[in-house]
């Protein structure tokens, strides 16, 4: 299941809506990674920002005038913000899409902490070099760690139609994110087995402004 875009360009995509328009500087490699999450909420939210992506090659000389060595990061108000995850709620504040109240937030990012755990196994098996290795990582991916998080979610997801509270919020946009290029390699019994889950990255992916975005969004390797 893929929800790419077909556009090849690496320029800059701009919201539609004008709200943000030039405050908002997010730098990250031509891809989606860590960044996929924060792209997704200024989708959802109509916030235009400047998705800046750099090649590899540029790297060496961004990386020392970066606040941890590490992108992406987020340029708001003359301020640089790194880490993935703290700009991810940052944008979401500014957007209204942390909840409703402390304890919707807190259950957020409960979801998103889990959420990156199984984000950051899926990479440790994907990108790993050693094809003997990988092929052994993926296989206890697929078999018994996704398994594990699926039964969590179709659980804490119950009847609800969203992660937490009654609207699309950050846990929803980072499962999406964390997802997307899971099921895309996992076998089609993971998703029927879970049908809340199905349904769940089904409503996010139709969202219409996040379709919108995974349109018009560059077709990059990961």
């Amino acid at each position: 299941m893929s929800y790419r875009g077909s556009v090849g360009s690496t320029a800059a995509i701009r919201a539609t809506s004008s709200s943000g328009e030039g405050r908002y500087k997010l730098v990250y490699f031509n891809g989606r990674g860590r960044a996929e999450t924060i792209r997704l909420v200024f989708a959802a939210a109509g916030i235009s920002y400047e998705d800046k992506r750099i090649e590899s090659q540029d790297w060496p000389t961004l990386k020392p005038k970066t606040p941890w060595g590490s992108l992406p990061i987020l340029e708001v108000d003359g301020k640089m913000i790194g880490q993935s995850l703290a700009i991810a709620r940052f944008v979401a504040k500014e957007a209204g899409l942390s909840g409703k109240s402390s304890v919707e937030e807190a259950l957020i990012n409960s979801v998103v902490d889990a959420l990156t755990e199984l984000r950051e196994k899926s990479f440790e098996a994907f990108m790993c070099k050693d094809e003997s290795k990988k092929a052994k990582l993926c296989t206890e991916f697929f078999e018994k760690t996704l398994p594990t998080y699926l039964t969590n979610l179709e659980r804490f997801l119950c009847n609800k139609k969203y992660l937490v509270g009654d609207a699309m919020t950050l846990a929803d946009l980072h499962f999406f994110a964390v997802f997307e290029p899971i099921f895309g390699s996992s076998p089609d019994d993971a998703l029927r087995s879970h049908p809340r889950v199905e349904q769940l990255f089904r409503r996010i992916g139709g969202h219409r402004s996040v379709a919108d975005y995974l349109k018009s969004r560059p077709e990059t390797a990961f």
